[in-house]
């Protein structure tokens, strides 16, 4: 049967709670689960999240698709360039808690980057999963991506992989795409006026950003969408 629903959350950042508890609003029996990428850093549970969306992923096969976030992206370059620029991106930007998890070492940091690089190499399924997620899903008339696209292309699929991860400030520019747009990246509450950590939607209702903030004290989003565009049910936790 094809599925024509989806559930859709982004940006766990290792609150692993908050993401089993949504994911009991996912409908398996009807809907695909897209993870959009950031289930890593910042938050104490990034490798029980990597390894949930694992065991997911082998439960339900291609029901279940995984973006890779500007957070996974920070982690591989490290592992594959392990000196001082990606090593100071990593580090800087919550990857110690990820460090940590993965290397099981609690004097990890007292480590040289080379050396932290190599013990959480030794996660090799879960670096292996990471490294092998998508940089965006077409689904319908649905487009899923971490962060963005570049909006001056005519064809957002030639958009270059680092704005798959990183773009912001994106969602000002007219949406051509003739796709409604799910990502995270931007905390809503940075583009909400009220501050407020619900899901926000573009005027056109052609850009929905999930992104709750949920390890900034915000909340975990998580949204139905059908592959027309319709935004079914919404959900936090």
């Amino acid at each position: 049967m094809k599925l024509t629903k989806a559930f859709v959350v982004s940006d766990i950042h290792g609150q692993y709670d908050q993401f089993i508890e949504l994911l009991q609003h996912w409908d398996r029996e009807t809907q695909k689960l897209l993870i959009l990428g950031d289930m890593i850093d910042r938050g104490k549970n990034s490798l029980k999240v990597v390894q949930e969306a694992m065991k997911l992923t082998q439960l339900y096969g291609n029901q279940v698709i995984v973006l890779k976030g500007n957070h996974e992206d920070m982690l591989l370059n490290f592992l594959d360039e392990p000196g001082h620029e990606y090593g100071e991106l990593f580090f800087r930007n919550g990857g110690n808690t990820t460090a940590w998890e993965f290397a099981g070492d609690e004097h990890l940091m007292f480590k040289s980057y080379v050396e932290r690089a190599e013990l959480i190499k030794q996660r090799k399924d879960e670096i292996n999963f990471i490294r092998n997620t998508r940089d965006y899903y077409d689904f319908g008339d649905v487009l899923f991506v971490h962060a963005g696209i570049d909006p001056y292309l005519s064809d957002w699929r030639k958009t270059d992989t680092h704005k798959f991860y990183w773009n912001r400030g994106w969602w000002n520019h007219k949406n051509e795409t003739g796709k409604t747009i799910v990502y995270g990246h931007t905390p809503t509450q940075l583009i909400h006026k009220d501050k407020s950590n619900d899901i926000w939607i573009d005027e056109a209702n052609k850009y929905i950003n999930i992104d709750g903030g949920c390890v900034f004290g915000g909340q975990l989003n998580g949204i139905v969408i059908d592959n027309e565009g319709n935004l079914l049910e919404k959900y936090f936790k």
